[in-house]
Order: structure tokens, then C-alpha cells, then sequence
């Protein structure tokens, strides 16, 4: 379930990067957005390949979960703040607001 939660925000990242550089021809133009976007990159590479570690190793101590754990907390929490911030962008860049 991880795998795709975070496979979902890396395409979701890629696939605005892409929209951004196509139609307003521009990277990172939406401010924080695309800040914190870029930022949470390291973060979700981080998590899937330590999840993927995790399951197919199943002793690993308790060093790695936890780091694990808190790592996809962290990527939770941006990820709830680009909602917050992506309804500011569309009423912004789209609407015109």
C-alpha cells in the first residue's frame, strides 16, 4: 500500500512539474507549491526504497522502521500542506483569482 501512495505522489509531482513547463513555461512558478513539491522528493524516493528493503528483509532491527515511519510522516504532513497550497495555485494561476 505504501508502494502506491507513494508512487501516486511522485506522479502526481512529475505530472504537475510537466503541466507547469508546458503551459505556463516555467519550473517551480507556483511558489511554495512547487517548493515543497521538489522537497518531498528525496523523502518518497527515501520511503519506497526502505519499505521495499523492510519487506523482503524481515529482521532489521528497529533503527530502520522507525526512520522509516517518521520519514513517511513527514512526507504525510507535506503532502497535506500541498492540498492546502494547491487549492491556492488553481484559484490563483487557473481561475485567476
Amino acid at each position: 500500500m505504501g508502494k502506491a501512495a507513494l508512487g501516486v505522489l511522485m506522479a502526481g509531482m512529475i505530472g504537475g512539474i510537466a503541466l507547469v513547463y508546458v503551459y505556463w513555461h516555467g519550473f517551480i512558478i507556483t511558489g511554495m507549491h512547487g517548493k515543497i513539491g521538489v522537497l518531498m522528493v528525496p523523502f518518497m524516493i527515501f520511503g519506497f526504497f526502505s519499505g521495499i528493503y523492510m519487506n523482503r528483509k524481515k529482521k532489521n532491527g528497529r533503527l530502520l522502521p522507525f526512520i522509516h515511519g517518521l520519514n513517511n510522516l513527514f512526507v504525510l504532513i507535506l503532502g497535506l500542506f500541498q492540498v492546502v497550497s494547491g487549492l491556492s495555485v488553481y484559484k490563483s494561476f487557473v481561475l485567476g483569482g
